[in-house]
């Protein structure tokens, strides 16, 4: 049992300096977006046109409202980027917590295997 204990110990640390190395990322999705402008001789108003665009637009939820960037064509790259270093930030926060959750009950198992042993000698 205290060989296990000793291996989660050094997951639990590999898993935080992962996290340590992610780098920058950022919540929510990203998603194009088209508009039309109301002008009805432009382009946009014909039919089947999906209109001005594509604006890209960062989404995310913050305490039950929704908030929006428009991010630029150049930065779309970037900006995938950091959406999925936040997915694997995600991920390892989960791992992380399961492997506390590991710890926490070979602790407990390990201090009913003590009470037990007290009370046969007790």
């Amino acid at each position: 049992m205290k060989n296990i204990l000793n291996q989660l110990q050094i997951k639990k640390e590999k898993i935080l300096q992962q996290i340590g190395e992610l780098g920058d990322f950022r919540q929510g999705s990203l998603s194009p977006r088209y508009r039309k402008c109301g002008k009805p001789y432009c382009h946009c108003a014909k039919e089947g046109s999906k209109g001005h665009g594509p604006l890209w637009m960062a989404t995310r939820s913050v305490k039950g409202k929704t908030i929006s960037k428009a991010i630029t064509i150049d930065k779309v790259d970037t900006t995938f980027k950091q959406i999925n270093t936040f997915h694997r930030f995600q991920n390892l926060v989960h791992e992380y917590i399961e492997t506390n959750i590991n710890i926490c009950d070979i602790q407990l198992e390990k201090g009913k295997a003590a009470s037990m042993e007290a009370k046969k000698k007790g």
